[in-house]
């Protein structure tokens, strides 16, 4: 059980009605788990959803040669594994590790049917956090088709700079997935931002040393 004040204090429950909260209240629990742990694996039946009560997590999906792609991150307050309850196939459609770190509010299937087919309010609210991440795939649409890869990276180093550092820090195969490239480019770029005194980079920390023009590096039009 999930004391209701804690609810309350989630960002996305704030519109849910107090039979809502009830039910999630009396069908939720706490899972724990370390960094580096499996929260969902991708193919599995998907049995839970999760609310981030702490810590951060990735998401990500594996091709059958075992390369890895990462699709987000995401921190306290987050929803995991929502899409995945909703499919046809009930299976998990990515899989989730922690970075840090991490404990769950978690309820389980019959909990999110009971959900979506007597409160309505808790669909209203799925729909929103659908909304908000659709609208950011939209936005990563216009970048791949009106932007450079170069000022993709740029606008991402100066967002990754407004941010609390991330835990473990970025690879650059996770930047590479999150602004729809290669590996090999993001390393390419970030030698060249490096060589013209752009960013200083120590480990998987890059660190900006001119913002002003890196800004404007965000901002330049198609130079290919």
């Amino acid at each position: 059980m999930i004391p209701l004040s804690e609810l309350k204090n989630i960002p996305v429950f704030t519109s849910l009605n107090a039979n809502t909260l009830k039910v999630l209240s009396e069908r939720g629990f706490i899972h724990s788990k370390p960094a580096g742990s499996s929260i969902i694996i991708e193919g599995l039946p998907a049995e839970f959803f999760y609310f981030i009560r702490s810590g951060s997590v990735r998401v990500l999906r594996m091709n059958i040669e075992g390369r890895i792609q990462v699709l987000n991150r995401f921190g306290p307050g987050s929803p995991l594994n929502i899409i995945s309850m909703l499919s046809d196939q009930k299976t998990n459609l990515s899989s989730i590790e922690s970075l840090t770190p991490v404990e769950l509010i978690t309820f389980d299937r019959s909990c999110f049917e009971l959900l979506i087919e007597q409160h309505p309010d808790f669909s209203k609210m799925l729909l929103g956090i659908f909304s908000e991440r659709m609208n950011k795939m939209v936005d990563l649409a216009s970048d791949l088709s009106l932007r450079t890869v170069r000022t993709r990276l740029a606008r991402f180093l100066m967002e990754l700079a407004d941010k609390p550092p991330a835990a473990g820090g970025w690879t650059q195969d996770e930047i590479a997935a999150h602004i729809g490239t290669v590996r090999d480019v993001v390393g390419r770029l970030l030698r060249e931002f490096e060589a013209e005194g752009l960013i200083n980079r120590n480990r998987q920390q890059i660190l900006l040393l001119d913002r002003s023009r890196l800004a404007l590096e965000a901002e330049l039009a198609d130079r290919s």
